[in-house]
């Protein structure tokens, strides 16, 4: 079975577990993955409202602190980002956008500009690492909570359905519109530019990034074998120069690279 199929049937289950709280299963667990508590049938707690509680106002709270750390980190020193491939919701929506992503990559436009937008990509590509840093620590330490007010995944999965469900109930915070301008933008990323979220702006694929370099679960090209067809670095959905990536940290072990291989060159290993 090609890992396409694989990783569709594993997400999607993710997907069921992390909306089970309509049969009444509420636990104080954090996802590994990104996906908001605010949402009405969620089962379990977003990591980044915790770190943002961890900090609040400097009253360091070591629990809240380490907990979601310790689940992260054990899940990225087993699998690196798998989990943005595999498990994440917000990857399975991306997933979906993505035909029309690579469309736009194809458009005359982006042809004519590519050297400036790869620059441009390169760059980008640490926004995620400052979003954690500067919207999950700093603003929750000297201000409050900002982050989980405005994050986009928070409205499309916690205020619209809650919006839908309970009509007339729903009561905005001051933060209403300009989550919903974000939300908007967050549409247009990722309609845009394939995987746009994960990477440029998720804070959870910047905490599991680094784990890619020592998890012993990882991509492998035998270069020996390579023709240099380039197949694997045009299907990678995180833009990756496959046969030189060496446990790059956007990678997202999504298997396409393998599944396109012709000559069988590249692996998912497990050790």
């Amino acid at each position: 079975m090609k890992y396409r199929i694989k990783r569709l049937i594993s997400q999607l289950i993710f997907l069921l577990s992390a909306n089970l709280g309509f049969l009444g299963l509420k636990t104080g667990f954090c996802y590994p993955f990104f996906y908001c508590h605010s949402c009405p049938t969620a089962t379990s707690a977003c990591p980044l409202r915790a770190l943002e509680e961890s900090v609040y106002k400097g009253n360091t709270n070591w629990k809240y602190l380490f907990y979601p750390f310790m689940i992260l980190g054990a899940v990225g020193s087993l699998t690196g980002r798998s989990v943005c491939g595999w498990a994440c919701p917000i990857g399975l929506l991306q997933r979906g956008t993505s035909p029309i992503a690579r469309q736009v990559k194809k458009s005359k436009f982006v042809k004519d500009h590519l050297s400036s937008i790869q620059q441009i990509d390169r760059l980008m590509r640490y926004a995620k690492y400052f979003i954690l840093i500067g919207l999950i620590f700093f603003t929750s330490a000297l201000i409050g909570f900002i982050f989980t007010d405005i994050c986009p995944i928070g409205f499309l999965t916690g205020t619209i359905p809650t919006l839908l469900l309970y009509p007339g109930q729903f009561v905005p915070n001051p933060f209403f519109f300009i989550a919903l301008v974000i939300f908007l933008l967050f549409l247009i990323l990722i309609f845009t530019i394939e995987r746009g979220w994960c990477r440029y702006v998720c804070p959870i694929g910047a905490i599991l990034a680094p784990f890619n370099k020592i998890a012993p679960v990882h991509i492998d090209v035998d270069l020996s074998c390579c023709i240099h067809c380039n197949a694997c670095t045009n299907v990678c959905p995180m833009a990756i120069d496959v046969p030189s990536m060496k446990r790059s940290p956007e990678c997202i072990l999504c298997g396409k690279c393998v599944d396109i291989c012709p000559k069988d060159c590249i692996t998912l290993r497990r050790r």
